[in-house]
């Protein structure tokens, strides 16, 4: 072997362990950096070199560089990231609501519990001006702590909204960068190697989006990724990204839903699919928790109203001649919000429409409805459904359900109209 064959193999193993150094030198540099995956250079045995005495060797090369990464555990990490992301913006919020429903003196029960002790003073002394006055000065503080409660509840709603708007900002940025970096790695995939930073900067971006929605990845033929949220919505194809958008809900214009952006218009993303992720911990707080806070407390104060004013109307003021009592506190009626996709006239209203009035505020239950036509196709009948218990039952107009009436206009609504009661 000649002193310049020897001179070739030094020079290629130097190449290749400076290659080696150089990686590990990047490993270092990069320790801190979140996402980064290590990086390891691969050797492998230059081909000899064929001569009439045999082969001979010609050192070593490299391959190529990997990087330490796992698709499974990536996927894996990332779903437990969404879950934890949604229990927090959850757990946020309920422990925000926890502040409407305080124990103590500054609570809806112990005003309650002070209009009931003035109200048996004045029992005692029903002539009594001074008395009269504190039972009307409990009265206000009754009805002022249900207020303030009912405000702050339409507080956290519009907090709910402000979030979500951001975090979706956020979304979309994030997604344009996946498929700014997909662009990225396809241009570079005839080169027949990884490239490594590349491919973390996708993995790191795609992470983000995991705090806010659960998503699932398709990896493609010339390296990109297609990126997928609940119910399998696109959100990244290629170096396309869809936009996400909050828009109001069908049936409540003061609440949120999630929608996507396409060529046809909005399409709403079911909640329920979302899996993970600070928007569907949002969404399900809205949808949920606070739909359950609103409910509870309208039914607490439609039942002590309601008994309060039924109690005063058997007994008598001080006119001359005495008169029966009047009604001390009032309260809004129950509401049938029809859903935005819900038949229209020529003038832009609703053709038909669905009014509510309490008969028994004894018997009303903490939840909403759900009110559509029969599914079977009866004439005049109507499916309604419990959403707290999913309880489902047939009702007609002039059916009376869980202490309220309901009543169909005329002429009825139409077939594929739905109403949220």
């Amino acid at each position: 072997m000649s002193a310049t064959a020897l001179m070739s193999l030094g020079a290629r193993a130097m190449a290749a362990n400076y290659a080696a150094l150089q990686t590990t030198g990047h490993n270092i540099a990069n320790a801190n950096v979140a996402g980064y995956s290590r990086q390891q250079v691969e050797l492998s045995t230059s081909q000899g070199m064929f001569t009439g005495s045999g082969y001979f060797g010609r050192g070593v090369e490299v391959s190529t560089v990997t990087r330490a990464h796992d698709d499974y555990l990536t996927r894996e990490a990332a779903g437990a990231r969404s879950l934890a992301a949604a229990d927090e913006a959850r757990l946020k919020n309920l422990q925000l609501m926890e502040r409407v429903f305080p124990t103590g003196e500054a609570g809806v029960g112990h005003a309650t519990g002070q209009f009931l002790n003035a109200m048996t003073d004045l029992a005692a002394r029903p002539a009594d001006g001074a008395t009269r006055q504190v039972v009307l000065a409990r009265a206000a503080d009754v009805t002022s702590r249900f207020n303030s409660a009912a405000g702050q509840l339409d507080v956290l709603q519009r907090g709910v909204n402000e979030e979500l708007r951001a975090d979706v900002l956020q979304v979309n940025q994030l997604a344009q960068s996946v498929a700014s970096v997909n662009q990225k790695i396809a241009a570079v995939r005839g080169l027949g190697q990884p490239p490594n930073d590349l491919l973390d900067e996708r993995d790191r971006t795609i992470a983000e989006i995991s705090k806010y929605l659960q998503v699932s990845t398709v990896g493609a033929e010339d390296g990109s990724v297609a990126v997928f949220i609940g119910g399998g919505q696109r959100l990244v194809l290629g170096n396309s990204a869809d936009k996400l958008v909050i828009t109001q809900d069908d049936n409540d214009a003061s609440r949120s839903a999630l929608a996507v952006q396409q060529t046809s218009g909005l399409r709403k993303i079911d909640p329920q699919g979302l899996g993970g992720g600070a928007i569907s911990g949002l969404l399900r707080f809205q949808n949920e928790d606070l739909v359950d806070g609103r409910a509870t407390l309208g039914q607490l104060a439609a039942a002590f109203a309601g008994k309060m004013n039924e109690q005063q109307a058997l007994g008598l003021d001080m006119r001359q001649p005495a008169g029966s009592g009047s009604a001390l506190f009032s309260i809004g009626a129950p509401r049938a919000l029809p859903a935005a996709s819900n038949a229209v006239g020529p003038g832009g209203a609703f053709t038909g429409s669905v009014s509510l009035a309490t008969v028994d505020a004894s018997q009303l239950q903490p939840s909403e409805y759900d009110l559509v036509a029969d599914p079977a196709g009866a004439a005049g009948v109507w499916q309604l459904t419990r959403k707290s218990d999913g309880l489902v039952r047939n009702v007609a107009s002039g059916d009376v359900v869980d202490g309220f009436r309901i009543t169909l206009s005329t002429p009825a609504p139409a077939a594929t109209d739905r109403f949220l009661l």
